[in-house]
């Protein structure tokens, strides 16, 4: 019995921590979900705010064709490991949360550590 319940614990804990991989095409279909989001940078902005500073990132199509955007800002941006030199053409893998923001899919990031440069 001991083993059947250890068995269901391992797999329930499996599935609690797997997150889908995602293009920026299926982004639409995962909104509130968290996700790992692959793709290409295709075109950036920045924009400086009296707020702070907030980067846009469009991935595999450049705007307005891209399919979702990934937004960095706040604590981010402002430790300047990501600028738009560094990261346009790079291939990356981000993790987050799929929201939608004037009908569109967004990634906002959240940690500097759930983006990597893939390429």
């Amino acid at each position: 019995m001991k083993k059947i319940f250890l068995i269901a614990f391992i797999c329930m804990s499996f599935a609690a921590f797997s997150q889908e991989t995602i293009t920026a095409s299926q982004a639409k279909d995962f909104v509130g979900k968290e996700v790992f989001l692959t793709g290409k940078v295709a075109g950036s902005r920045l924009f400086q705010r009296p707020t702070g500073d907030m980067l846009l990132l469009n991935i595999d199509k450049p705007h307005p064709s891209n399919d979702i955007t990934v937004v960095i800002e706040g604590e981010v941006i402002s430790k300047g490991k990501f600028t738009e030199a560094a990261l346009q053409g790079k291939s990356i893998k981000v993790k987050g949360i799929v929201s939608i923001y004037k009908e569109k899919p967004q990634i906002k990031l959240e940690n500097e550590a759930n983006l990597t440069i893939v390429e």
